[in-house]
């Protein structure tokens, strides 16, 4: 039987929402952390629950294949979607990560020593960027993620469409665009992904990616220190969790690392 405990974090004054999945939270199996991309239409009107859109495999069914397959599996909301709050920069992604892995790291009961990341599309790059800044991180796995991010053109045209989205709340927000727009360029994979060795890292992409070009992931594994792997596969898109092709290869890769 799986275990579900949802919890809420502090991430510098942001409640951040999360779920535990596991068969049991006292044992010393590995933490999985499944960080989300970027959310698809209107986050108030999607049916976003716990950092995803209801789909054929939603997080949550997600969490639960990997618990069964002996992972202590956690997904969670970054700030600015589902029932977190906040609002969408990707430096704050960075901190809700960070405070999420101190949080699991401080609890006792859940042994975790083995602590790794598993991120899609912006998800990635944010567990890029706070893999290769962090030593206590065992394993990486990257879902479609781009290799190269620019300042954000025009931001306060995507300040308003992300308004119309609902990731950005508070009309205050930001204090400053200028950077703001710079945090897409700080959050950039290219610059970080060679400083994760020698933590593992896995590098998945589809051909048919209509939202980031496959070029990115063979640029990353080129980038990329050792040990690292990359798989391609044919007429995939982007929406990697949606296919149990690659779900499948990334757990079993993980089982591996962890094996060995």
């Amino acid at each position: 039987m799986i275990n579900r405990e949802d919890f809420l974090i502090n991430s510098n004054g942001i409640p951040i929402s999360c779920s535990l999945f596991c068969m049991h939270p006292d044992d010393d199996r590995p933490i999985l952390v499944l960080c989300h991309g970027m959310p698809a239409g209107d986050n108030r009107q999607n049916g976003f629950d716990r950092g995803h859109a209801i789909e054929e495999l939603d997080y949550a069914s997600i969490a639960e294949w990997f618990a069964l397959e002996g992972f202590k599996t956690v997904i969670f909301n970054f700030r600015g979607t589902g029932e977190s709050g906040g609002n969408f920069h990707p430096m704050g992604w960075v901190e809700d990560l960070n405070s999420l892995i101190d949080y699991l790291k401080s609890r006792n009961d859940l042994e975790a020593e083995n602590v790794a990341i598993f991120g899609s599309s912006l998800g990635a790059a944010v567990s890029i960027y706070v893999a290769s800044r962090r030593t206590d991180i065992s394993a990486v796995v990257s879902f479609a993620s781009p290799a190269t991010m620019l300042a954000r053109q025009y931001p306060r045209e995507a300040i308003e469409r992300f308004r119309d989205m609902g990731i950005i709340r508070d009309d205050s927000f930001p204090d400053s665009i200028d950077e703001w727009a710079y945090e897409s360029e700080k959050l950039s994979p290219d610059k970080s992904v060679e400083n994760i060795s020698p933590c593992p890292i896995l590098v998945i992409h589809g051909t048919s990616d209509e939202v980031v070009p496959v070029e990115s992931a063979s640029i990353l594994y080129s980038i990329a220190g050792d040990p690292k792997q990359l798989k391609i596969l044919e007429n995939v898109g982007h929406r990697l969790r949606s296919e149990p092709e690659a779900l499948t290869y990334a757990i079993d890769w993980l089982k591996t690392v962890f094996v060995s």
